[in-house]
């Protein structure tokens, strides 16, 4: 028979209150990890289309 350890609240699980912060951790880790990724992307995106204005600038320039 399994036995638990008292708690200072009758009926919390501590073992479930631990997984739910990591849970929360977790999810909070991945958002952070997708606002990055569309961070990134809007980066390299507005870098791209400068590089271009600026290529095509210098061909103008050119020719």
């Amino acid at each position: 028979m399994a036995t638990t350890e008292p708690t200072n609240a009758p009926g919390v699980d501590p073992a479930a209150s631990a997984n739910n912060q990591q849970q929360q951790a977790f999810d909070q880790a991945a958002e952070n990890a997708r606002a990055m990724q569309i961070v990134g992307q809007a980066v390299a995106s507005l870098a791209s289309t400068q590089l271009m204005d600026y290529a095509g600038d210098m061909l103008k320039d050119e020719g």
